[in-house]
C-alpha cells in the first residue's frame, strides 16, 4: 500500500465517527481490501478530530470534505503520494459516508458534491494501463444494473443516481468512447460532456468531441443501448442536456444542465467496485473499458478494433496492442509452418 501522511494515528479510538468506522470495517469481506481502507478511514476521524474537532458522522460537511481533499493534494506533493492515490483515499472516505447513508447515521453524502471534490489532483490523461477484462465488464453492468434495482424503493435522488450511473458505465463498457468524450473534463469549456443531441439510440452511434478535438461518430453496441434508453425515458431530457447531468437535491438538472466530470465517473465506478459482490484485484478505471475492449476486439480483427477506437492508423491501433500483435503474428506464422510440414 502507498505510503500514508505520518501525523495521524491509525489506531482506533472511542469517538462516535471512529466507532461507526469500526462497524463499517467489519461489513467489508476482502481482508487486504479492509486493511488499506482501515488504516486510511482512521487517519481521516483522528484528522477530523485533531484539526477540525469533528468526533461523529453526523459533523461532518461538504467544507470538511473539501478540506480533507486539499490535505490529499497536498500530501501529493509533501509525501509523495500519487493523484490516483489521493482520489483513492478520498474515494474510501467516500465510500464510507455512503455506507453512513445506507445506516441512517446522515442524511445525504457530504463527499459526493463537486466542492468536496474540487481541490483533488487530477491526471485527465488517464496514463494507468488498466484493460478491463470480460470478467470485469460483465462485473461492473451487473453491479450497476443491481444497484438500480435495489434503488427501485429508494428517494429519487438515489434512483435517479443509480439509473444513470448504470447507463454510463454500460456506454464506457460497450463503445470504446474515452470518459473525456462521454462526461465532462475540468477546465477545458469545450468538453463540457456528452448531450443527447449528439446520441442516436436507434442507429446506435453518437457524435463525440474526440481526442482531436472535432466531432467523431463512435459506435454504442447493443448492450449499452437499453440502459440509455430507459435512462431517457426516466428523464425525459431536453436536446441540448447532458447525458451524465449532474444532480441536484431534487433529482432534477440543475440549469444549465452541467455534465459530472472524468473525475466523478472514476468515482462512480470506484464506489460500485465497493460496493460489488465480486472482487476486484483494484477499482475499475473509465478509460481500462477502451483498452480492455479494443484488445477483445484486436484479437478477432485489427482493422475493426482501428474503426471502434478511431485511431487514425492500423499502427496506432498495433501499438496500443503490441503484445496482442506479436501473439496474432505467432499464431499466423504457425500455421503457414505447421501447414508446410504436413504437405
Amino acid at each position: 500500500m502507498d505510503r500514508l501522511p505520518p501525523e495521524y494515528d491509525a489506531t482506533p479510538g472511542g469517538d462516535a465517527l471512529e466507532a461507526a468506522i469500526e462497524k463499517r470495517l467489519v461489513d467489508i469481506d476482502s481482508g487486504r481490501y479492509r486493511t488499506n481502507v482501515a488504516s486510511v478511514l482512521r487517519k481521516f476521524a483522528a484528522w477530523s478530530r485533531d484539526q477540525h474537532g469533528i468526533a461523529s458522522p453526523e459533523d461532518i460537511d461538504d467544507d470538511l470534505c473539501r478540506q480533507y481533499a486539499r490535505e490529499l493534494a497536498r500530501a501529493d506533493d509533501r509525501d509523495n503520494i500519487s493523484p490516483e492515490t489521493a482520489r483513492r483515499y478520498f474515494a474510501y472516505v467516500r465510500s464510507f459516508l455512503t455506507w453512513a447513508v445506507y445506516e441512517g447515521l446522515i442524511p445525504t453524502n457530504p463527499a459526493k458534491t463537486n466542492h468536496a471534490e474540487g481541490p483533488l489532483p487530477t491526471d485527465e490523461t488517464e496514463t494507468d494501463q488498466q484493460y478491463w477484462t470480460i470478467r470485469d465488464r460483465e462485473a461492473i453492468c451487473a453491479t450497476a444494473t443491481a444497484r438500480v434495482d435495489e434503488a427501485g424503493e429508494s428517494g429519487d435522488l438515489d434512483r435517479t443516481a443509480a439509473y444513470r450511473d448504470q447507463a454510463l458505465v454500460f456506454l464506457l463498457a460497450y463503445s470504446g468512447a474515452r470518459s473525456a468524450e462521454l462526461v465532462a473534463v475540468s477546465d477545458d469549456e469545450e468538453r463540457n460532456g456528452l448531450r443527447w443531441r449528439h446520441v442516436n439510440l436507434e442507429a446506435g452511434t453518437m457524435q463525440v468531441f474526440g481526442k482531436n478535438r472535432t466531432r467523431e461518430s463512435a459506435p454504442i453496441l447493443d448492450d449499452a443501448i437499453h440502459p440509455l434508453r430507459r435512462w431517457k425515458r426516466l428523464r425525459d431530457p431536453g436536446e441540448d442536456e447532458a447525458v451524465f447531468p449532474r444532480l441536484d437535491n431534487a433529482a432534477k438538472p440543475m440549469d444549465p444542465t452541467p455534465s459530472i466530470t472524468t473525475q466523478s465517473a472514476r468515482n462512480i465506478l470506484a464506489d460500485l467496485c465497493e460496493w460489488a459482490d465480486y472482487e476486484f484485484e483494484e477499482p475499475l478505471k473509465p478509460h481500462g473499458a477502451r483498452r480492455g475492449l479494443g484488445r477483445e476486439i484486436y484479437r478477432e480483427s485489427p482493422q475493426l478494433a482501428q474503426d471502434v477506437l478511431r485511431h487514425k492508423s492500423i499502427e496506432t491501433t498495433h501499438e496500443g496492442y503490441a503484445q496482442e500483435a506479436a501473439k496474432r503474428t505467432r499464431d499466423e506464422a504457425n500455421d503457414i509452418i505447421s501447414g508446410e510440414e504436413t504437405n
